[in-house]
């Protein structure tokens, strides 16, 4: 890439996109290179690949830089990729419905493409993540995040490999090759993945809509949590990232799940905060910190400090504690 005069709210914005950069290209090094993780940790990863190649390829084009640009449906197929991490901004009506829509297409596809013994035995129509035990995602919420439909759709797999062209231009173009990737532990982390028949013969005890919405939200939390959180073996931006993009939503999303059914879960909502949303989600960082506020030589560049009056590592203990409460509170429901 071509030197280019970046202030330094700029230059903090260029190394939060290159660290996004720098794990994609991770995701693709432990789906070569990986021996021992086995799972669709990679179709989980969705919206915020869909976050980093949409907010990059905007951020350049308003700074001025000659990045790659979007091309044909690319513009598009990333506008729905990103709009996954925002599931939880729809209602808990619009929410379960689109679950169990899925779920049902899931079932239909299976139940129709079964082979001899799936037919004397049964079959499964749900693919469940673990990493050490903890289900960290499945493949209902991995439909639900691609950006069209991927079952009867024999060119899903080919849309998406013409799509991804651009996210590794973005990559390079933000020198995530002259990295290594991020560090991960292959080893002691035990990722695999376990199909299921939902709800015929499933781990939940609750066998319903409202138990398959907390089993997707357990989910969804514990694939930052559980997942990144004990795979990756540094402290990378992602972690804080992507767990604070689902408890903005959450916390709303539990609000309106509590009246509609009855339930008493709780999430703490001091941390909610969406001027720092938008830095996280779009790297718009002019619009909220000043050079004074960028402190080059933490991982979010000083985010928490002017957002929650928070050092980093503090703000990350508080945010992950709140997410792993709500997880607890819905395992004891869910769960045999």
């Amino acid at each position: 890439m071509e030197s280019f005069y970046l202030n330094a709210v700029q230059n903090a914005a260029f190394e939060l996109i290159q660290s996004d950069a720098r794990f994609l290209h991770t995701l693709i090094d432990i789906n070569r290179n990986a021996e021992r993780t086995s799972s669709n940790f990679i179709m989980m990863s969705q919206p915020y690949i869909g976050v980093f190649v949409d907010g990059a390829e905007q951020w350049c084009k308003k700074v001025g830089l000659e990045s790659p640009t979007f091309r044909g449906g690319e513009k598009e197929y990333y506008r729905k990729l990103r709009k996954g991490h925002k599931l939880f901004e729809k209602s808990y009506a619009e929410y379960s419905e689109l679950l169990m829509k899925t779920l049902a297409d899931s079932d239909r596809y299976f139940y129709s493409n079964r082979g001899l013994l799936e037919k004397i035995f049964g079959y499964n129509n749900v693919g469940i993540d673990l990493c050490n035990g903890e289900y960290c995602g499945n493949t209902i919420l991995g439909a639900v995040y691609a950006p069209m439909q991927i079952w009867w759709n024999q060119d899903a797999g080919k849309t998406m490999q013409s799509a991804s062209v651009i996210a590794g231009e973005l990559a390079g173009f933000f020198d995530c090759k002259a990295f290594l990737p991020y560090k991960y532990d292959d080893k002691r982390n035990i990722v695999k993945f376990k199909d299921y028949h939902f709800f015929q013969d499933c781990p939940l005890k609750e066998k319903t809509e409202y138990g398959f919405v907390l089993f997707s939200i357990l989910c969804s939390i514990n694939y930052v949590t559980a997942f990144i959180e004990s795979y990756f073996i540094e402290e990378i931006p992602q972690k804080f990232k992507f767990a604070y993009l689902q408890y903005y939503y959450l916390c709303s999303f539990i609000d309106e799940l509590n009246r509609i059914k009855g339930s008493n879960l709780i999430i703490d909502y001091s941390l909610q905060n969406r001027e720092f949303r938008n830095c996280l989600a779009h790297y718009g960082l002019g619009q909220y910190l000043v050079e004074e506020d960028v402190l080059s030589t933490d991982i979010l560049k000083g985010l928490t400090n002017k957002a929650l009056n928070l050092e980093y590592f503090e703000a990350k203990q508080k945010l992950f504690e709140y997410l792993n409460s709500l997880r607890d509170q819905i395992k004891s429901i869910i769960l045999a």
